[in-house]
């Protein structure tokens, strides 16, 4: 898109900092914000960087975010390991009209389930992010390479998981394209 898409204006805000609220307001225990070197973070209002706020989400950075968006996946998921977790939410930062409840919905859900290797949001039963992912998946995780993110796993028959299927489609829009970011513009969602 020529720039940061994650700073690119959304409501009184923008649309990385809509996606990262959302993330430290919801039943998350702590959010990674997985982030280029060059990231200054400008994208986050001042609000989120006071507490209680601040205590709840950190940075990594990723060296190699240039060769795909598996290797950022790949730097969130080691930085969340070391917490040990229960399993481990995927959120895009450019997915603004993701209602927190469907956030929270999934962290339900996946917390009454056992070993169940993923649990993903889907819309006509396309499983879209966001995902969560059991620990016992970075393995596989770890070895995706490129652009395709944990798609990649999606095509693999073996894998099991669970799809919670959405009814609105818009909840799941990325803003990729600079057309997406006018459709987004034009949508009226707090412009």
């Amino acid at each position: 898109m020529g720039g940061n898409k994650l700073a690119l204006p959304f409501g009184k805000k923008t649309i990385g900092h809509s996606v990262l609220e959302k993330a430290v307001n919801s039943k998350l225990d702590y959010t990674i914000v997985v982030k280029r070197e060059e990231d200054a973070l400008d994208w986050i209002d001042d609000t989120l960087f006071e507490p209680p706020f601040r205590e709840r989400w950190k940075t990594v950075v990723c060296r190699e975010a240039d060769k795909g968006q598996a290797h950022s996946l790949q730097s969130g998921l080691l930085a969340a390991m070391e917490m040990e977790p229960k399993g481990i939410m995927v959120l895009l930062a450019d997915q603004p009209l993701l209602p927190l409840g469907i956030i929270n919905d999934l962290v339900s859900r996946y917390l009454q389930q056992d070993h169940v290797p993923f649990l993903a949001a889907s819309f006509q039963g396309i499983p879209r992010p966001p995902i969560i992912f059991s620990p016992q998946m970075v393995p596989d995780l770890l070895k995706l390479e490129g652009d395709a993110g944990a798609r990649q796993l999606f095509k693999k028959k073996e894998l099991t998981g669970m799809l919670v299927d959405y009814e609105n489609e818009a909840d799941f829009f990325d803003v990729d394209t600079k057309i997406d970011y006018q459709w987004l513009k034009g949508c009226g969602h707090g412009w």
